[in-house]
């Protein structure tokens, strides 16, 4: 209601949303308003009505986007109208290894897809596809010598040196795959080594083995019905 004693001006308008005035509803230059949307709407010289406000947030359509610039000796380039295509070139450069890069190379493009090095002292091992952080103790077809003076249960790969004067038991290994191997060595001055067959056979006989001192032997396994061979 029009404050008393004063006049009113009224726009052209409309309470439909989204509603947008006809151009041959308008005069040039005229102005009108929705009120559901909060838009005001012109007519221009070109007999075109146009939206000139808005109480919104206001949205819209970008009609153009450029880049330009250089990092790292990558360059973007272009603009993007309607069309068109922003482009990267160059070489990539002068990268800090720590504060530029996150995750992990894969083996595939020269790195290791390893995330962190392992225990110091590892060493790296590959199975043709994949790099693995491994103990040098466990590289190769060995492990490094193992010197006992109580009783053990082996792994394949060990080489062991029993130094007691007292007699005690070396256990061989739970499930060994064919080709595994254990060294043992009882050292001169040593009490009866006794090699546990853990369920094995050893020699092709279900029965446990024994080492005197000073002698040595390295056992592989064969087979169920063999076991472990003495060679």
């Amino acid at each position: 209601m029009a404050e008393t004693g004063f006049t009113p001006i009224q726009l052209y308008r409309t309470a439909t949303a989204s509603a947008v005035p006809a151009a041959g509803k308008l005069a040039d230059g005229e102005l009108a308003i929705n009120t559901n949307d909060g838009k005001l709407f012109y007519k221009n010289s070109s007999g075109v009505v146009t939206q000139m406000a808005s109480s919104g947030s206001g949205t819209g359509t970008v009609t153009s986007v450029s880049g330009a610039g250089t990092v790292n000796g990558i360059t973007l380039t272009g603009t993007v109208t309607t069309s068109g295509s922003l482009t990267l070139g160059g070489t990539l450069a002068n990268v800090n290894l720590t504060s530029q890069v996150t995750g992990t190379l894969p083996a595939a493009n020269g790195g290791t897809g390893l995330s962190a090095p392992g225990t110091s002292g590892n060493v790296l091992t590959s199975d043709g596809t994949n790099w693995t952080s491994s103990s040098a103790s466990t590289v190769g077809a060995y492990n490094l010598w193992l010197v006992k003076t109580s009783a053990y249960t082996a792994v394949t790969g060990d080489q062991i040196i029993a130094n007691n004067a007292t007699a005690f038991t070396i256990t061989l290994p739970a499930s060994p795959s064919v080709g595994d191997t254990v060294v043992l060595v009882n050292a001169p001055g040593g009490g009866l080594l006794t090699v546990d067959r853990n369920g094995h056979n050893i020699n092709s006989t279900a029965a446990n083995g024994e080492l005197s001192a000073g002698q040595s032997s390295q056992l592989v396994y064969v087979s169920v019905a063999v076991g472990f061979l003495q060679i």
